[in-house]
């Protein structure tokens, strides 16, 4: 309906002297409304807002249940907050009560002092309760608030009484007070995305990925560990190119499914570029031509986004991913792919913790990151030439025409403005001198002066330093004592190996019969040598290819043994978690039963024994126990629900208390437990 009333009311725009029948009150009414509802504000900053009265009403809740929980204690008073806690629970209603101001003071100071949030979080959630009530009846709660005791009725809005007025007040003299720190999330930088891709690409290099390819063609078993690690960088790299090249919110970018990207699209001629096309329905439906960029592979989205889905695909589903199926899905501990379901807030914020501090990045990156810093970087720090105009950053961003322009100048010049109002840099000898022009772009359009080469020359030879230890390190690796007497060359232990000279000189002796080299076990950590090939002194240059064989390929080695190697999950199979509460029981029930319900295809009762036995017993074999168990006892109650409920009163708590409670039970009756 809103859809169609939108279409209507663009109509009317476009063709202004139209003439139509006089509409019932009811109806005009209700275009009013869906109007109000579809054009007031912005789709992404009502979604934003929805977010901030959901959190809001939680935390409300939290309090309320404090209080109760006092009150049964004794240790409830009017100052924790208010007697009547039954008004207190409904201070977040649409329509306001005499609460409404603390509960939302209370609220700010969470978030913004006790959370540390940054000032524009906390706008956000004054502006959304403004927003809420402003709009709850007429003009009741707009304008002034005013709350009458004597009568107990609430006038004005809420948000613009003294006590949110004055901790608004407070947290902006926080954001900016002399001496602090600001707690806001940074921008994501060139630099630091430079960093993780050179630690992601050390951490799980393409020979890894190569090798688990190779194993999928062949069929052969896969180590969890290795298909683990390969999965969680794969969707790091995709996350952040994706994020920082199309400027995505966090809920955009968690929601955009297989039907959303069209692969290999082909550019106009005579070039025919290859590109991806994006679309963004949650943005106005926005459409994006991703193209390679490969000056900057560090955040090419056109290179990560592929080989991330292609992993999915071909690694971990085993089949392509159906149209509505999620790009970036949730992948359990045990790698199980839950591919209905998108990859949580949480997710985000742990793979976003873990990446920064195993980079060693110190600024404070949160989900909000990539969209900041790739909005800058296109706008101020792309080379001379390749940067964009406003009206591109404005569309690209998906920013409003009639969006402040504050907001562009948030994410776009807030740097700027901290760059032109220090002189941090005045001892660089090539110093930025911001405030001399913008971005300080008169130093990159002046000619070369004598200090600028020096300072080249010095940096080459730092370079040149730099890369000459790295050389001996290597080296040092490769160079081997020379064998000290005939006895020990022809039998030397394997650890030995590891000190051979490379061009250390081999004693004169008859020539061996030939043999082949030594090739490295994926067992073990370091390379096995067969006594009879020691036998036949294998020359420095078959040596220094076995050493240098072993070098190259540093994952054809593992830590571990085979005995205690992982063995990945089947792919395309897996059990959904069981939701909290009441309904746990009865979705373990359904599970047991109904093949829609797992993962596979198949009813749990029916899964083939290798699906839940040997190395998936730990991955699904638990879980598929436990489902067995409730779905067991219940069809001995006769399927009775209310039977069920009331031998069994844990069912009403969660899935665990019923597990126990029927082990219980079933070690009275003396029956076989499994």
């Amino acid at each position: 309906m809103a859809r169609s009333t939108t279409k209507k009311i663009a109509a009317a725009v476009n063709k202004p002297g139209r003439k139509a029948a006089t509409a019932s009150a009811s109806a005009l009414q209700e275009q009013r409304e869906e109007a109000r509802q579809t054009l007031l504000k912005a789709k992404a900053t009502r979604s934003q807002y929805t977010g901030h009265l959901e959190r809001g009403r939680r935390f409300l809740a939290d309090v309320v249940k404090q209080k109760k929980t006092a009150q049964a204690e004794g240790t409830h008073s009017q100052a924790d907050g208010e007697s009547d806690i039954d008004a207190y629970s409904h201070a977040f209603d649409i329509i306001p009560n005499k609460y409404s101001a603390s509960a939302l003071e209370l609220f700010l100071v969470q978030k913004g002092l006790t959370e540390g949030r940054s000032l524009s979080t906390t706008w956000g959630i004054f502006s959304a309760f403004k927003d809420m009530w402003k709009n709850a009846q007429g003009e009741t709660y707009r304008g002034p608030y005013h709350f009458d005791p004597a009568t107990g009725i609430v006038t004005g809005n809420p948000a613009h009484s003294a006590a949110a007025q004055d901790m608004m007040e407070v947290l902006k003299n926080n954001e900016g007070a002399e001496g602090s720190s600001r707690n806001h999330a940074s921008a994501m930088t060139i630099e630091d995305m430079q960093k993780i891709m050179a630690w992601s690409h050390k951490q799980c290099p393409d020979e890894l990925i190569c090798l688990i390819y190779s194993q999928v063609q062949t069929e052969a078993t896969l180590d969890r560990d290795e298909v683990n690690l390969a999965q969680k960088h794969l969707a790091l790299r995709a996350f952040a190119t994706t994020g920082f090249t199309i400027w995505t919110h966090n809920f955009e970018l968690t929601k955009i499914r297989r039907k959303d990207v069209i692969w290999n699209c082909q550019g106009p001629a005579p070039y025919n570029i290859p590109y991806d096309l994006v679309s963004l329905l949650n943005r106005k439906g926005h459409e994006y031509e991703i193209y390679p960029q490969p000056q900057t592979p560090e955040i090419c989205m056109f290179t990560h986004l592929q080989a991330w889905v292609k992993f999915l695909e071909e690694v971990l589903l085993r089949r392509p991913l159906e149209a509505d199926e999620f790009i970036f899905t949730r992948v359990g501990a045990n790698g199980i792919v839950y591919s209905s379901d998108e990859l949580s807030y949480d997710s985000v914020m742990k793979m976003l913790a873990w990446m920064c501090k195993e980079v060693g990045l110190t600024a404070r990156y949160t989900t909000h990151c990539f969209r900041r810093g790739g909005a800058r970087y296109r706008f101020m720090f792309t080379p001379l030439g390749q940067r964009w105009s406003l009206a591109t950053i404005r569309w690209w961003g998906a920013w409003a025409e009639g969006e402040s322009v504050d907001t562009l100048i948030r994410y776009l010049l807030d740097e700027l403005t901290r760059y032109k109002k220090n002189h941090r840099d005045a001892l660089c000898p090539i110093p930025w001198e911001a405030d001399k022009s913008f971005n300080g772009d008169h130093i990159l359009t002046a000619p070369v002066t004598a200090a600028e080469t020096r300072e080249l020359k010095m940096s080459f030879d730092r370079e040149l330093i730099r890369l000459s230890s790295k050389v001996e390190k290597v080296l040092d690796k490769l160079t081997l004592t020379p064998p000290t007497s005939l006895s020990s060359s022809l039998s030397p232990p394997p650890s030995q190996f590891s000190r051979l000279s490379i061009s250390a000189p081999v004693p004169s002796l008859p020539s061996p019969p030939p043999m082949q080299p030594v090739q490295p076990t994926q067992s073990t950590s370091t390379a096995t040598t067969d006594i009879s090939a020691m036998d036949s002194h294998p020359s420095p240059a078959s040596l220094s290819s076995d050493i240098m064989q072993t070098q190259a390929h540093p994952h054809s080695t593992h830590q571990h043994s085979a005995a205690t190697k992982k063995t990945a999950p089947i792919p395309g199979i897996g059990i959904p978690d069981l939701p909290r509460g009441l309904e746990a029981w009865r979705t373990a029930v359904k599970q047991w039963e109904d093949p829609a319900a797992s993962i596979g295809g198949k009813a749990l009762k029916d899964w083939p024994e290798e699906w839940y036995t040997g190395p998936m017993r730990t991955i699904t074999g638990v879980k598929r126990n436990l489902r067995k168990v409730i779905a067991m006892e219940f069809y001995w109650l006769n399927g009775d629900d209310g039977v069920f409920l009331e031998e069994y009163p844990e069912a009403n708590r969660g899935a665990k208390l019923l597990f126990d409670a029927i082990q219980r039970q079933r070690e009275g009756r003396g029956e076989i437990t499994g």
